[in-house]
């Protein structure tokens, strides 16, 4: 398609006012070689998602805009480039809210930036956030500026995060053993939207239950090493759930830049504390502290930290646990908008194309799609937004483990 016809069908759905902006961003996106991108106009402008993308970009507000090369389209996936619905999401996901140009500041670190991406269908973030994206310096190969828009060329299109039963099976993240774990513990639910109880694995709550969380979860050789510890709790069911309760902050999605301003209280009750040093980021709980090892494993609805150790504590404070999801449920509600970088994770190693950019023959995960292409789409089955959360629950997704 030529410029001048994708110039037009952009132009079509902007305010006349901010056209120009429009202008100068397919202009610049031509001159850099990103003529596939500026060709895909028609299905963007053809979906309320996309207008509304294409809206926020000639707003005047600070973006950046991660533009895959032609050839990143041409090895994506043939839906993503012919279903219009798709395309917008995926569009979506490509540009992060944020003024990230100033020349003062030096993004050595993962950056993580909050984009536009909030279709339910992929997205399932406490207060109806948008979804995150991770990157890093290296993985950006060319930087060019149209008016309030910075362009970073990238060589792959980025997938959206899967769910975190995608996720553990996928052999990226050592976490089988913490799965077997989760599945052992029942919890009551309650679904407020046909007023019937039930029971749920802790880990079907986070896999689609749960709007809003952050788990730290051991790894495989730390479920190892507490085998003894968790054993011995198999007859205890409420000092079992109050052992995973403590590896969870409830109701907020914390970001590993974000973990060392504050403490935090865990779905038990307990604090959690944390430490960034020379060597390392960390967790205590009680008397256990284990460092985190992978930080900002993103998912629909939440986020992971892969830890060292087991954080065996099963004390547990119901007031300070009710009390914590409440106020989680409050912030959740409070409208923001993202004007910078939400942080920059000094001990990251990008997890690869699943939620994160990742330069060209790198990849820190076995079984992944090779850079300059594309994971499957999860499908409407893998990431169910449903009315069920365990009982106690507050709104927004918090709860309380009886």
């Amino acid at each position: 398609m030529r410029f001048s016809t994708a110039a037009s069908l952009l132009l079509a759905v902007a305010p006349a006012a901010l056209a120009q902006d429009l202008t100068g961003l397919l202009q610049a996106l031509n001159s850099t070689g990103h003529s596939r991108l500026v060709s895909l106009a028609t299905q963007l402008a053809s979906t309320d998602v996309g207008k509304s993308v294409l809206s926020q970009l000639s707003s005047g507000s600070s973006f950046v805009l991660f533009a895959p090369t032609d050839s990143a389209f041409d090895s994506a996936p043939s839906n993503v480039t012919s279903d219009p619905t798709l395309l917008a999401d995926v569009v979506a996901y490509h540009i992060v809210q944020g003024n990230f140009t100033n020349s003062d500041t030096h993004y050595t670190n993962v950056t993580l930036g909050r984009t536009l991406l909030s279709d339910p269908t992929y997205v399932q973030l406490e207060g109806n956030k948008s979804q995150v994206v991770a990157w890093n310096d290296p993985t950006v190969t060319n930087t060019t500026t149209a008016g309030n828009i910075t362009i970073y060329t990238i060589d792959n299109v980025l997938s959206f995060p899967e769910p975190l039963s995608s996720t553990i099976p996928a052999d990226n993240i050592s976490l089988t053993g913490v799965e077997t774990a989760l599945r052992s513990v029942e919890v009551s639910t309650f679904n407020s939207t046909t007023n019937q109880s039930g029971t749920s694995s802790l880990f079907d709550v986070l896999d689609t239950q749960l709007h809003g969380f952050t788990f730290f979860a051991p790894n495989s050789s730390a479920v190892q090493e507490a085998t003894n510890a968790i054993s011995g709790l198999q007859s205890n069911t409420t000092a079992l759930q109050t052992l995973f309760q403590n590896h969870i902050i409830n109701g907020t999605t914390v970001y590993s830049p974000l973990l060392s301003s504050q403490n935090y209280t865990s779905a038990a009750g307990e604090p959690l504390h944390f430490i960034l040093n020379g060597t390392g980021h960390y967790v205590t709980s009680g008397n256990v502290t284990a460092q985190i090892i992978q930080p900002d494993v993103l998912l629909p609805n939440g986020v992971i930290h892969v830890i060292d150790r087991v954080l065996v504590n099963t004390e547990s404070d119901s007031g300070a646990a009710s009390s914590a999801a409440s106020s989680a449920s409050s912030a959740a509600t409070q409208s923001t908008s993202a004007t910078a970088p939400i942080g920059f994770s000094a001990t990251a190693t990008l997890a690869g194309p699943n939620g994160s950019v990742q330069s060209s023959g790198s990849s820190s995960h076995s079984g992944n799609a090779a850079p300059g292409s594309m994971h499957t789409m999860p499908s409407v089955a893998q990431v169910v937004s449903v009315g069920m959360a365990v009982l106690g629950v507050v709104a927004g997704g918090a709860f309380v483990l009886a």
